[in-house]
Order: C-alpha cells, then structure tokens, then sequence
C-alpha cells in the first residue's frame, strides 16, 4: 500500500507569549535554542523579531531525519540528532521550543539524560498562548528506572529484543551486533508491526528487554516493562553510560 505523508503548516501569525517574554528577560539568556514542531516552523519569524528585541541570540539547526530547519521530532532523544556543533552547545542557555503539548519538548529533555546537568527547556504553546518549563525532575522517576534496567541487561543472560517492521524505525539487522559485542548472552528476537505490551509477560523467561523501534518506548513506556526495558543504542554503551557523571545516574 502506498502511503502519502503531507505536512499541514499552522496559517497563523505565531509569537512568543507574554509569560514566556517576561521569563526569558528574568532569566538573562543570551542565547537560546529554538525549535518547533513541522506545523509552526514555517512561521517562526516573528519568534525571532521577539528574541532580537530582548537581545537574545537564537541558535537552531536541522535534525536527523527532519525536512526543515529547527523541526524537533519527539522520538529523537538523542543530543546528537540535533546536529549542535560543540561551540554551539555551550552557548545555549536554554532550550526554546514553540509548539503545544509536553512530547516533544520532552525529547530535549531525554536527550541531554548524559550531561551532568540538564539546561531547561521553556515549552510556548502558540495556540493556547501559555507557558511550561521543563527540566530533569519531569523524568527523575523515569531516569531511575531507565538506569535499573541497564543495570539488568549487564546482568542478564536471556535478552529479548523487540523489532518493529514498520518503516523508518524497523532495525533489525542492527541489531544482531548484540550478539557479537556480548556473546556471553542469549538474544530472542521478536518482530511485529504494532507492539503489544500486554504480550510481552507471556515470555517469562526473558530477563530484560531491548526496544529497537521509537526511542521513547524505552523511556515513556518503562512502567510497562515488569522486567525492564533500555533502547538499542544504550545498550551497546550500557557500561559507559553507568560510569558517567550524568543526571541519569544522579537520579
């Protein structure tokens, strides 16, 4: 079956509100950086005329896997998927996303899981003209539980891990490495198009589980997984991301 995606871009005039305006001047940022979801980044300039006139310098880039500067995508939280240059990452005061509901500000927050201190992200929602900071205590309790489960997969000896073949996030051929960097475990591979979570307790004999679709399944959806749950690209560093002065293992 064929399938067409089309982007539907706000009309609008969108700028920052007046509680956000007034919080970015208490704060002194300098500088900031600025994201938006597909909807409103075609329409961000007035945005920008509001952060030149509080002095405030804005710094933004295209991400993996986007189709437009600034579009932040809520299943990459992955600081390097944001494609920052180092310099830049260490001017920015604050992470600046324009957009409503808590997904895909939250993917800022996740991705910066291995700094040993999380820069806030001041959430504007456009439409409903209000304000949301976030900051590390909104996954404390979800970071505490990631950090158990990497725990239980150095432990482990039977892994289960999870395919999903819908495109774009399907990496099952990636995932056989497992077994070459740690040949001392036994992976079981199960595929399927819609993840069912209920099912997974029907293996108990599986002592943690790899998620290898959407990376905030292995995050959102902890609470899920009896056994523990941790994303295909932490667990080949498992052991690195433990030994990390990190808010991850602060939590």
């Amino acid at each position: 079956m064929n399938v067409l995606f089309l982007e539907a871009p706000y009309r609008g005039e969108i700028e920052l509100c007046q509680a956000t305006l007034d919080y970015l001047k208490k704060k002194k940022y300098k500088t900031v950086a600025l994201y938006a979801s597909v909807q409103f980044c075609p329409t961000l300039e007035k945005v920008k005329e509001q952060l030149q006139k509080l002095n405030i310098k804005y710094i933004t880039s295209q991400p993996d896997r986007t189709h437009v500067s600034s579009q932040l995508l809520g299943c990459d939280n992955y600081h390097s998927s944001l494609n920052l240059a180092e310099k830049e990452l260490q001017q920015i005061g604050c992470y600046l996303y324009v957009g409503d509901g808590k997904f895909h500000p939250l993917a800022l927050v996740y991705a910066q899981k291995d700094s040993s201190a999380i820069k806030e992200i001041v959430s504007d929602d456009p439409l409903g003209k209000k304000m949301i900071i976030m900051d590390q205590n909104d996954i404390k309790i979800i970071l505490r539980r990631y950090r158990g489960s990497l725990l239980k997969f150095l432990q482990a000896h039977k892994v289960g891990v999870i395919s999903t073949i819908k495109p774009g996030q399907e990496q099952l051929r990636p995932s056989f490495s497992l077994e070459r960097k740690f040949p001392d475990k036994k992976f079981y591979y199960f595929l399927d198009d819609t993840i069912s979570f209920s099912q997974l307790e029907n293996f108990n004999f599986i002592d943690v589980w790899i998620n290898t679709a959407c990376p905030r399944i292995g995050f959102d959806d902890q609470e899920k997984f009896q056994r523990g749950v941790l994303n295909l690209n932490d667990a080949f560093h498992a052991e690195e991301i433990l030994s990390q002065d990190s808010i991850l293992n602060k939590a």
